[in-house]
């Protein structure tokens, strides 16, 4: 009975720091677009926000075959991401999704290297030849020349180009999506 107990309390812990977890991040979704109930933090000034993506990996283990994959998630961190909702909120959404999309590209970049099944030892790796620091670096390099060449989605033309251009990447590399 006592043992019962422990392994129900592990796992009410280990549900309930999962879930703790799991709110902060919003995950990119073709079918959902940010929306500005998806940042924690509202603005009052006449400042603009901005918005924190995050790249994870994670690697797992089949417990019963013990082959191991990783999985690349893409995700907005709530708690870390602002918006201001007296200042243009359509344009504020269009400039934060376009850059939460340029990094969904490098996620599935990311995915598109890691081997299917990682080896078991984990080899000793520096941000030059670690893929998920190429990866990140690369995505915000691409991010920046965003922001230049739309003046943060100011400009309507460089904007509707920038966004053709996504969509096609992303279509290029549906295969490495997450499925939803």
């Amino acid at each position: 009975m006592r043992l019962l107990y422990t392994l129900l309390l592990s796992f009410l812990t280990f549900t309930t720091a999962f879930a703790q977890t799991t709110t902060d991040v919003v995950p990119w979704s073709a079918k959902h677009r940010l929306t500005a109930q998806d940042f924690g933090v509202k603005l009052k000034k006449e400042t603009t926000g901005k918005a924190e993506f995050q790249l994870t990996t994670e690697t797992r283990t089949n417990l019963y075959t013990k082959q191991k994959r990783t999985i690349v998630r893409n995700g907005l961190v709530r708690s870390k991401s602002s918006i201001n909702p007296a200042h243009n909120v359509a344009q504020q959404l269009r400039f934060q999704q376009t850059l939460f999309d340029i990094t969904e590209i490098y996620a599935r970049k990311l995915r598109q290297l890691m081997p299917a099944t990682p080896t078991d030892a984990p080899t000793p790796t520096s941000a030059k030849t670690d893929p998920a620091a190429q990866m990140t670096a690369a995505a915000a390099k691409r991010r920046q020349q965003y922001r230049l060449q739309t003046a943060n989605s100011t400009i309507a033309a460089k904007q509707a180009q920038w966004e053709k251009t996504i969509q096609k990447e992303l279509a290029a590399l549906q295969q490495f999506a997450l499925p939803e």
